[in-house]
């Protein structure tokens, strides 16, 4: 393998923790090739991570965060988050909802409907 360029590796569609990354430490500096596992390479990325570009999430998924916040959305289809608590009103200014956000306990669907209104429907078993 010491006798071939990266580019000419057989390509991997899928990972797993374990498997290994050349990265080169100190590029700028003295260079020297190390490798990295998938697992450390994506424990150092911080749990809030910000996405400043477009972000697109298509097919039949599903999102799951105990804090996730939409902006500058064009179009947001099903997005639902849950919450752990009933808001303590029905102010989406108030309870620092965006517009369309939609958030749900065992008991009711809540909605932001527009920048001062959230409204509820309450669920129940058919």
């Amino acid at each position: 393998m010491a006798d071939k360029k990266v580019t000419q590796l057989t390509s991997l569609t899928t990972t797993a923790a374990p498997d290994l990354l050349l990265i080169v430490d100190d590029p700028n500096g003295t260079p020297v090739s190390k490798s990295i596992t998938i697992k450390n390479l994506f424990a150092t990325v911080p749990a809030n991570t910000a996405f400043s570009a477009n972000v697109t999430v298509s097919g039949n998924r599903a999102l799951f965060s105990s804090n996730v916040q939409v902006t500058k959305a064009t179009t947001v289809n099903t997005f639902i988050t849950t919450l752990g608590s009933a808001p303590g009103s029905n102010n989406a200014s108030t309870e620092s909802l965006s517009v369309g956000q939609m958030y749900f306990t065992n008991t009711h669907l809540y909605i932001a409907v527009n920048a001062t209104t959230i409204k509820r429907v309450a669920l129940s078993t058919f």
